[in-house]
């Protein structure tokens, strides 16, 4: 007996037969990946028969569906992922036994057969086998089959090309035939067989859909200089890989950032489950497997197309029939749209090039997606004059694409910046300073020798900088400028942007030379005039300061001496005229050292003061 894997009823059988197939009606290429195939097919008491790669099966498990107009209940079946594990695992040898038969004889043991060599003829149960020595010279592999004949007997017989072998249990044979069914199953998987079949037998015709994986289909655009402007033809190009040949079907090319999901349905995916509590430690469950999951983002004719929107893709179906052969592709205008004139000679700011580009600015007329592509450049009268990429465009967006390189112009840019201090005032000791930065960007070109050209520049927007220069269209991201350039002359343009910066400066930890900075550059006479006067103050306190470092080391200077001079006269302890001037200088040192101490005193008691009117001034 067959398994089969079977969804939806289980009561109803698989017929025995079927000649009828889906037949493609029509077929959708998404660039989330996908396909989606649109079929009919008649469905009755024999069933629908599907083709369906293995490779697909997933998907397709994942998305049919069904228009039935009697309203029967449907059921798919197929061979399942684990057929041929299943049919071996009720019979009693492998699958390698069914190609060796000396295994498949060693697993049968008991079976009863008939054996048939050169005119001898023994029946009997299975023993076994065993290796036997060849009779000719060079032979070797050879063996005997053992048999217990009806009487008890062992008997023996060859295992030779000579030798028939026929097991007389019809239970043996039909064992032996349902694993080369099964293998022979296994062997044509690539394709599985699915049968559609209803609670409804009556004849009639159904329609069927479903996805399966694709190739991303591409587009190919040319943009022809033309006296009307710039003619956009978008060519798609088709691979059919559906497996399945295309008869006069509605293709639908689909552009748009839907989400494709790989669910695993036909593969068996099995539970973890919790061991009873053994007497040995079992090995750790395998993790059950997760779904993956895809994101998924001219004067000539073209084929008639109808295009409609939805919120996340746009579908260009084409009118006219396509006939594909399984494995071919196909290239064919699909679209095309006129632009006004949308020619540039674009140089964006802060890229530091030496030549502009050419470029062309496209806008989406439509309201529907444009899907992303090549695009490649024709001049009227020049032919091929560059390439690009270009992004899928919504309704409306615009997108400059840059195909070559303008070699003909040069252009330099340099930047300077300039700051001035707009605003100041004092609260709180501390200084509040508006810096004005001014920042100018000089483009300076080389004009083409033999034509004038008109130039855009794209200069950068900056977070925070207000644009000075007019004139120019601001965009999202850059400002554009368009300067003319004569033929053969240099030209300067410049670009004059600016900014505020706010610096909060506390007065009192200012040292001389920065008081001295920020004095120079303040415009308000008061704040000037207070940053004077503290610069002053500031100078003086310096001057104290070195003064008292210079009294105290005089101090310390004064009282070594003096303890050298005690030393000496304590070590003498004489009366004599030398140690008398000692004793002398010893006082004359004491009074030296007070008058040095009473200066440092007043000293820091004037730095005291001179903190006090800081703070006085601020205040």
């Amino acid at each position: 007996m067959r398994i089969i894997s079977v969804l939806l009823l289980a009561s109803v059988a698989l017929p025995a037969h079927a000649d009828t197939t889906a037949q493609i009606r029509g077929v959708t290429l998404s660039t989330a990946g996908l396909a989606m195939i649109e079929a009919e097919g008649a469905l009755g008491a024999q069933g629908l028969r599907l083709a369906v790669r293995r490779a697909d099966i997933d998907d397709f498990l994942k998305s049919l569906r069904l228009s039935d107009p009697a309203g029967g209940v449907p059921m798919l079946s197929m061979q399942g992922p684990g057929g041929v594990q299943d049919t071996f695992d009720a019979l009693p040898f492998d699958p390698n036994a069914l190609s060796d038969l000396r295994a498949l004889l060693g697993a049968m043991i008991g079976a009863p057969v008939r054996a048939e060599r050169r005119g001898a003829t023994l029946e009997g149960a299975v023993m076994g086998t065993r290796a036997m020595p060849c009779d000719g010279e060079g032979q070797t592999g050879c063996a005997a089959l053992t048999l217990r004949d009806a009487d008890g007997r062992l008997r023996q017989i060859a295992l030779d090309e000579a030798l028939e072998l026929e097991f007389t249990d019809s239970a043996d044979r039909d064992a032996i035939g349902r694993g080369l069914d099964a293998l022979r199953a296994n062997a044509r998987a690539l394709v599985l067989d699915v049968m559609l079949t209803s609670s409804e037998d009556s004849a009639r015709e159904v329609g069927l859909g479903w996805l399966q994986p694709a190739p991303v289909w591409k587009t190919a655009w040319r943009a022809e200089d033309g006296p009307e402007g710039i003619t956009l033809t978008g060519w798609a190009v088709i691979e059919n890989t559906t497996g399945q040949d295309w008869d006069d079907i509605s293709l639908t090319l689909a552009t748009g950032a839907t989400q494709a999901l790989q669910a695993q349905l036909y593969d068996r995916m099995r539970a973890a489950r919790k061991f009873a509590e053994p007497a040995y430690a079992p090995m750790p469950a395998a993790p059950m497997a997760r779904d993956s999951v895809v994101m998924m983002e001219s004067a000539m004719d073209i084929a008639p197309t109808a295009m409609d929107d939805g919120a996340a893709f746009s579908r260009f179906t084409l009118t006219t029939p396509v006939t594909l052969k399984a494995g071919e592709m196909i290239s064919l205008p699909f679209l095309s749209e006129t632009l006004d004139e949308a020619r540039l000679t674009l140089y964006r700011g802060g890229s530091h090039e030496s030549h502009p580009m050419l470029a062309v600015e496209f806008t989406n007329p439509l309201p529907l997606r444009l899907p992303a592509g090549v695009v490649t450049v024709y001049e009227a009268g020049r032919g091929h004059a560059g390439d690009a990429m270009m992004p899928e465009l919504v309704p409306g967006a615009v997108e400059v694409i840059e195909f070559a390189r303008d070699t003909a112009l040069e252009i330099r840019e340099s930047v300077e910046e300039a700051n001035r201090v707009q605003s100041a005032r004092i609260v709180d000791g501390v200084l509040v300073a508006e810096d004005r930065i001014e920042r100018r960007t000089t483009y300076r070109i080389d004009g083409a020798p033999d034509r004038a050209t008109l130039l855009t520049i794209a200069h950068p927007r900056r977070q925070g900088w207000e644009m000075m220069t007019t004139g120019g269209r601001a965009d999202l991201d850059e400002t554009r400028f368009e300067v003319d350039v004569p033929e053969g002359n240099i030209t300067e343009f410049a670009v004059l942007e600016s900014r505020i910066v706010e610096q909060r400066v506390a007065l009192l930890s200012l040292d001389i030379e920065t008081l001295g900075y920020w004095s120079s550059r303040l415009s308000d006479a008061g704040i000037s005039e207070t940053l004077g006067a503290m610069q002053d103050l500031r100078a003086e306190e310096a001057e104290l300061r070195r003064e008292i470092a210079r009294l105290q080391t005089e101090e310390a200077e004064l009282i070594a001496d003096q303890e050298r001079l005690v030393g000496l006269i304590v070590q003498l302890g004489d009366d004599s005229p030398a140690t008398r001037e000692r004793r002398a200088r010893v006082d004359a040192i004491e009074a030296e050292i007070m008058a040095a101490r009473e200066s440092r005193v007043a000293a820091e008691a004037r730095i005291r003061e001179i903190d006090a009117e800081l703070r006085a001034l601020l205040r």
